[in-house]
């Protein structure tokens, strides 16, 4: 077999070795969409179990605010009012969520799934941090403007006590929720879990994507 047989021999096989890599780089890559469409889609459930209990738990809060409308109690239509438009901006979060973690799955275009990755864990951090600062609300559900009135400064004073360390508890959260403080444990335990997981985990995957697609 002369030189020019060689040649073309070696040059066949190795167009041959390339068209195998090529088509093995696309197998792995559509297992590996498939991974990340399968990771990102096990969100799903626990948005609509949270979404099944926080909107009959608002039209609760709305209805103990029209109660207290009714009966004349200030705070009771301010407290629960307050809370109930986060848990509705909760819900408004959550159905945006929804959203995402479809159009994830739906979508081959890896620049598009970056971004919608990056909305969601965005979203996420925001709505977390929003949930705490409902806390020192609770406080003010409860008074009663009659005995307010009658007790100014015992009862008044013990509310206003409550109020400012369930306020100083909010805050403390609030700050503690930062991405600066992504070691702590209070940063671990409310992002963790499998509402957070699966976005982490989502962006590692997408990465190995990105690689096969260099």
């Amino acid at each position: 077999m002369n030189d020019q047989k060689l040649f073309a021999l070696w040059e066949s096989q190795n167009q041959k070795l390339e068209e195998t890599l090529k088509l093995n780089k696309k197998l792995v890559r559509e297992i590996t969409k498939g991974q990340l469409g399968d990771t990102i889609g096990s969100l799903r459930s626990p948005k609509l179990f949270a979404l099944l209990i926080a909107i009959p738990y608002t039209l609760l809060l709305c209805f103990f605010v029209f109660i207290g409308k009714q009966a004349g109690a200030p705070f009771v239509v301010f407290g629960f009012g307050l809370i109930a438009l986060i848990m509705t901006a909760l819900i408004i979060g959550y159905l945006y969520h929804i959203y995402l973690i479809n159009q994830i799955q739906g979508t081959d275009e890896i620049s598009k799934v970056q971004k919608q990755i990056a909305e969601l864990k965005v979203s996420s951090f925001n709505l977390t941090r929003l949930a705490v600062l409902q806390l020192p609300l609770w406080s003010i559900c409860w008074i009663s403007l009659d005995v307010l009135k009658s007790s100014p400064f015992l009862y008044g004073g013990v509310n206003l006590l409550i109020f400012l360390l369930l306020s100083y508890i909010a805050y403390w959260l609030y700050q503690r929720l930062n991405v600066q403080n992504s070691n702590s444990k209070v940063y671990k335990f409310f992002f963790s879990g499998n509402e957070w997981d699966p976005i982490i985990k989502s962006s590692h995957i997408l990465e190995q994507i990105k690689e096969y697609d260099s």
